[in-house]
């Protein structure tokens, strides 16, 4: 079995793939991959696969060819999954600071301007957060994905103020 790599629409960067025991030429002569098609063909990529490799199949969407013209290898674009981290980032920041909002508002009903203070600097930290994100030693998507592994955003708000 084989995991085989095409561009379609043809012309563009876009990856799709399909298992197969067959050839890229007879997927093509049966018209399940465009005949004016570039591949790459790997050996079937499972769960027993590298992360990275895995990564191909998982996110096609966020894959191109090495070169488009004569491509050897299917390789993840960081651009993108920088994005993705981004995005998931500040959709759980989000999240943290509808939390400390609530818990804010009831600690200022209370008068204890202490803890006001404390979740607002929660708040700020978490505020901070997308500008504080070194994404340029990052050079796969496990990497990536790394980066986005921060502490604050796991944090249960509502437990630690309650």
């Amino acid at each position: 079995m084989k995991t085989i790599f095409y561009n379609h629409p043809i012309g563009t960067k876009k990856v799709c793939f399909t298992v197969s025991e067959k050839s890229v030429k007879e997927l093509k002569e049966e018209g399940i991959i465009p005949h004016k098609a570039v591949s790459v063909s790997y050996d079937l990529i499972d769960e027993n696969s590298s992360e990275e490799l895995r990564t191909l199949t998982s996110f096609p969407d966020r894959c191109e060819f090495d070169n488009m013209k004569k491509p050897t290898k299917v390789v993840v674009d960081l651009e993108l999954i920088h994005s993705f981290v981004l995005t998931e980032i500040k959709e759980a920041r989000n999240i943290c600071l509808t939390d400390l909002d609530e818990v804010q508002v009831r600690y200022m009903a209370m008068g204890n301007a202490d803890k006001v203070a404390s979740i607002e600097a929660d708040k700020q930290t978490l505020r901070d957060l997308p500008n504080t994100l070194d994404f340029s030693k990052a050079t796969t998507y496990s990497e990536s994905m790394l980066i986005g592994n921060i502490p604050a955003l796991t944090e249960n708000y509502k437990v630690k103020y309650a």
